[in-house]
């Protein structure tokens, strides 16, 4: 059986040759590394691959899943990995299209080694002709809140006061201050007297979109 087929498309050089390196060294083909969606789309058409591996947040304009919609609709069997520092999509934007079936969204936090990636790797290609391996929300969320509270997560770590976000989205400061409360609580945040609550809040976006440790 031939190696696999594989499209690398990161928007930050370092990491797209590293990754490219990496997997070749693991006897994979790669046909081509580019950081720009109609890159991707341009090499498919004149090398087609067995499976794409795309970064989720590839800045102004489509998403990883956006891409991966675009080459799906070519190719049927197409095999997805998603890689992204999100730990739950919707940190990103909560408007997302599904991801394609078959795929796998991997956390990059999880990833400590290239052998994690090259087994992923194995199994999107053994499955891609076949049953659905994940979908972008499993049963159990990637974090415990629902998407309102994730976006009023959001405004609270962009610095919008209570009043603010309560303006925006058409609701009481009570409202807003009672998802703030529930969101504290599911996150199991510290109950700290020295911090103010929405410091904690900042620090947990932060590390749930993977901005820091």
């Amino acid at each position: 059986m031939r190696p696999a087929r594989i499209l690398i498309v990161e928007d930050d050089p370092f990491i797209r040759t590293t990754l490219a390196a990496a997997i070749r060294a693991q006897n994979f083909d790669i046909v081509g590394a580019t950081g720009v969606a109609q890159e991707a789309l341009r090499i498919q058409a004149q090398s087609p691959f067995d499976i794409a591996m795309l970064d989720f947040d590839l800045g102004p304009g489509p998403t990883g899943i956006d891409v991966a919609h675009a080459l799906r609709s070519r190719q049927a069997n197409l095999g997805i990995i998603i890689l992204s520092t999100f730990r739950d999509p919707r940190l990103l934007t909560t408007k997302l299209p599904p991801l394609p079936a078959g795929a796998l969204y991997l956390c990059k936090q999880d990833i400590d080694d290239v052998r994690k990636i090259i087994e992923q790797i194995y199994v999107v290609n053994e499955t891609r002709f076949g049953r659905v391996v994940r979908k972008i929300f499993p049963k159990r969320e990637p974090i415990p809140l629902t998407t309102m509270q994730i976006e009023i997560l959001g405004m609270v770590a962009r610095g919008l006061t209570t009043a603010e976000i309560a303006r925006q989205r058409g609701v009481s400061e009570k409202a807003v201050e009672n998802t703030i409360a529930r969101i504290y609580t599911q996150l199991q945040l510290p109950r700290d007297s020295t911090q103010n609550q929405r410091v904690h809040l900042t620090r947990a976006y932060m590390r749930l979109a993977g901005k820091s440790r």
